[in-house]
């Protein structure tokens, strides 16, 4: 008689509870995504879980300042720029002192190379002007950020850093040109790939970049004879490519230090 009584079991029920449990579990998520879209970021949760945890259990500033930068590392992935921004900005300001300053260099780079893809070219330069290890690369787009900014005189030291470690850096020349380029002297730009071709004659690649800056000048039979020189060391060579374009305007953006 009591199964009589007894309030039947329904699957119903089952998966309501279900259903409630999931809704709970997708709304804590929610809470725990960086800032965005969050519905769209929930999937992030799962991304940085160690991390989330980690910052949960042991709340250190370890633990903090790589937690932001993940988030960032993630949505840039996502494509939320400025979400990403505030990361990094959070990640710097949470860095702590005890840790590697060649890290800290690496957070300055990152947010520096997002703030190029961003074009916002001032900002980018400080953060570049704070990294203590500078390479090639650095110096290179430190000169680019001044030449963005018009100030070119500060930009050709740091070309002429990379020419004077390595006399046949490809980025030093394109470097120098483009600087000299934009400071509206396009002869002289010439005249830096007369010397780099010189001393480098058989690279298709730098015929290319001269003949781009004799058309400048309206040299039309040296470029015509510079497309034509490349052409022939190499059939296939991009006429369009431009390491300066390539690296300062990007077309996507990813971080180089993964977290």
């Amino acid at each position: 008689m009591a199964s009589i009584f007894a309030k039947k079991h329904s699957r119903k029920d089952d998966i309501k509870v279900l259903v409630a449990i999931i809704g709970v579990f997708l709304f804590i998520m929610w809470l725990c995504t960086p800032p965005g879209n969050k519905f769209a970021q929930m999937c992030f949760f799962g991304n940085n879980t160690k991390y989330f945890i980690a910052k949960l259990i042991n709340p250190d500033e370890t633990t903090e300042y790589i937690f932001h930068r993940k988030n960032a590392e993630y949505l840039v992935d996502m494509k939320y720029d400025q979400a990403a921004l505030r990361e990094m900005d959070k990640a710097i300001q949470t860095f702590p002192v005890y840790v590697s300053e060649d890290k800290l260099s690496n957070l300055y780079r990152d947010r520096a190379k997002l703030r190029i893809y961003c074009k916002m070219y001032k900002s980018a330069l400080d953060d570049y002007l704070k990294v203590t290890n500078l390479t090639f690369y650095d110096q290179f787009y430190i000169a680019m950020l001044f030449k963005e900014i018009q100030n070119y005189k500060e930009a050709l030291p740091y070309c002429n850093s990379i020419v004077n470690v390595n006399p046949e850096s490809y980025l030093g020349y394109a470097c120098l040109a483009d600087v000299y380029s934009a400071a509206g002297m396009p002869q002289t730009s010439v005249k830096v790939f007369d010397y780099l071709i010189y001393k480098v004659p058989n690279r298709a690649r730098y015929y290319v970049e001269r003949a781009r800056y004799k058309k400048s000048v309206g040299d039309l039979v040296g470029f015509d004879e510079d497309m034509a020189k490349a052409k022939e060391l190499s059939p296939g060579v991009e006429e369009d490519y431009s390491i300066v374009k390539d690296l300062m305007f990007p077309k996507t953006f990813k971080f180089d230090n993964k977290y």
